[in-house]
């Protein structure tokens, strides 16, 4: 990977960071307004308010998605797409002109580059529209079992726990409170999740009809979990298309002709490579190139997984790397 892409990319899943962490603040501290002794009537009104915040910044999150897949595909490929708002603007457009527009979404600084006044191509494209009720049952179905429906599951329990006595017990009631803040947190990592399905899904719909992309690659945020840094350590899984055409994986260096490493794993199947969890700030890029796609972290991830995993294979491997990157978060 050039260092100019890695660096957008890099770029790309702090700045949807952003806007997923600043969301999960804005819920925690509108949190405080649902009561659990009126849970239905506090948390109807906890819910309309999050679910508007939850739709302006997945748009938000979209619109930066849009100015990254531009400008990363003219890095990629010397080709682009039209703006995601169909402005017409011409035949072309530079690599300064996709900086400005990346820099402004991103809400980063501009630093001019060389070769700012390289000509790009559009290619003719359509976006995605995006399913905007779909997201909004996912978001309401999401919110809702995290934040509401855990209170009101710790309120019937204690409603049929003859042992438990008087519902305002002190011990019931640090019960309650804890289990309030702990729906207040599930609920604000719900909706940093949902909010970044705006981009997410923009990219994976928008690079499922590219016809330049030729497979995909996960990106991993900063701490990933295991999961995600085994995803992120595989490098890219291409198209069934592309592979057919010879675009599978490269030989390993210094392996002999027709062997690989014994612990490699197999490709991940896209469903994987596209699934999310909360507190996840990864992205799933698409690739332009039938080279093998890596970037810094997930080479350092994929020497990591062979050593942590030499001569495992299968559930022993992934306990293995687990423990490894439990431990190295702690």
């Amino acid at each position: 990977m050039r260092r100019a892409t890695a660096a957008l990319v890099e770029e790309h899943w702090q700045a949807q960071e952003r806007i997923g962490a600043q969301v999960a603040s804005q819920a925690l501290a509108h949190w405080s307004r649902v009561n659990p002794h009126s849970l239905e009537e506090s948390g109807a009104a906890w819910l309309a308010w999050m679910l508007a915040l939850v739709r302006r910044e997945r748009r938000r999150s979209r619109d930066q998605a849009a100015a990254f897949y531009r400008l990363y595909r003219a890095l990629e490929t010397g080709h682009t797409v039209p703006p995601l708002s169909g402005e017409y603007v011409g035949e072309t457009t530079t690599l300064g002109e996709l900086r400005e527009d990346w820099a402004d979404q991103a809400d980063t600084i501009r630093t001019p580059e060389p070769d700012d006044g390289e000509e790009i191509r559009l290619d003719g494209f359509d976006w995605p529209e995006e399913p905007e009720e779909h997201h909004d049952r996912a978001a309401v179905a999401s919110l809702i079992s995290q934040g509401p429906a855990k209170v009101r599951q710790h309120l019937d329990q204690a409603d049929t726990d003859e042992a438990r006595g008087r519902l305002d017990d002190g011990g019931f009631l640090q019960e309650l409170e804890d289990a309030v803040d702990t729906a207040g947190r599930s609920s604000a990592g719900a909706a940093d999740r949902e909010v970044l399905r705006g981009g997410r899904d923009l990219i994976d719909q928008a690079s499922k009809q590219d016809r330049r992309v030729v497979g995909w690659a996960r990106v991993t945020d900063g701490t990933p979990c295991a999961f995600c840094a085994m995803l992120a350590s595989r490098g890219a899984m291409y198209t069934s298309q592309s592979t057919a055409a010879g675009g599978g994986r490269r030989k390993p260096k210094g392996a002999p002709d027709g062997r690989v490493r014994a612990n490699r794993r197999p490709p991940v199947a896209l469903e994987d490579l596209t699934r999310y969890h909360n507190g996840c700030h990864c992205q799933t890029v698409p690739i332009y190139s039938r080279n093998d796609f890596m970037t810094p972290q997930a080479r350092d991830y994929d020497r990591q997984w062979q050593e942590v995993t030499r001569g495992m294979t299968g559930a022993e491997a992934r306990r293995a790397w687990r423990r490894h990157i439990e431990s190295s978060r702690n």
